[in-house]
């Protein structure tokens, strides 16, 4: 059995029972089923190509849905596909959805890849789905909201005071505050991310860096 370190299974595991809590726009039992479907393109082992909606293509999704076809779509394309996701298309998911839903999509998305992914390469069994909690929508919004230049989505503001991927979630504090918590324990401490000599002891900064750059490279992330 893999050893993990305390904090960052701790992380995991508060992280995934929160994905089944209601968020910002979407309730619970609508997040556990989009964590499912984010979960079914991601490992899927021949996976839809992404210009065929995933809610179009006879048994990928179970019958009965609680989300629109359109919330399964943009979840299947983001957690397989992400690379291949374009300003036109975020416009029709955000026409579609609304922006800030669709925010807490791709928060919701992230969150539940980046764990997945990394008891499946750790050699650990998933976890069972999260727990649905009852509940209305949070409604929790940032209380200014700004457009800006480094995103195409809404942020908190003022926009374009830190770098794009760090102000990307803020307009949901929530998610924001999920997305970095796995950050943190994940990659590096954003108060640290100045410190190149910052190390947790076990890889040195440099070499951090190295791994996320091959990750960046295979997932076609361009940072």
């Amino acid at each position: 059995m893999p050893v993990v370190r305390a904090d960052l299974r701790d992380a995991h595991e508060r992280v995934w029972a929160e994905l089944g809590q209601p968020g910002p726009f979407w309730t619970g039992p609508q997040r556990v089923e989009l964590v499912a479907t984010a979960r079914l393109a991601w490992s899927a082992t021949v996976a839809l190509p992404p210009w065929v909606p995933a809610s179009t293509a006879q048994g990928v999704l179970p019958a009965s849905r609680a989300c629109p076809d359109v919330a399964h779509d943009a979840v299947y394309r983001l957690a397989r596909h992400a690379g291949t996701i374009t300003r036109d298309w975020y416009g029709a998911m955000s026409d579609a959805l609304g922006p800030l839903p669709y925010i807490e999509l791709v928060a919701l998305t992230c969150s539940a890849v980046a764990i997945d992914a990394f008891r499946r390469s750790a050699g650990l069994n998933p976890l069972p789905l999260p727990t649905p909690v009852d509940g209305a929508p949070t409604g929790t919004v940032a209380p200014e909201l700004a457009d800006a230049a480094l995103n195409w989505v809404p942020v908190a503001a003022p926009a374009d005071q830190t770098a794009s991927v760090v102000q990307a979630f803020t307009a949901l504090p929530t998610e924001h505050a999920r997305v970095w918590a796995l950050a943190d324990a994940q990659y590096i401490p954003e108060r640290e991310m100045v410190d190149p000599r910052w190390t947790r002891g076990t890889l040195s900064r440099p070499q951090i860096e190295l791994v996320a750059l091959r990750v960046s490279q295979l997932r076609q992330c361009f940072f």
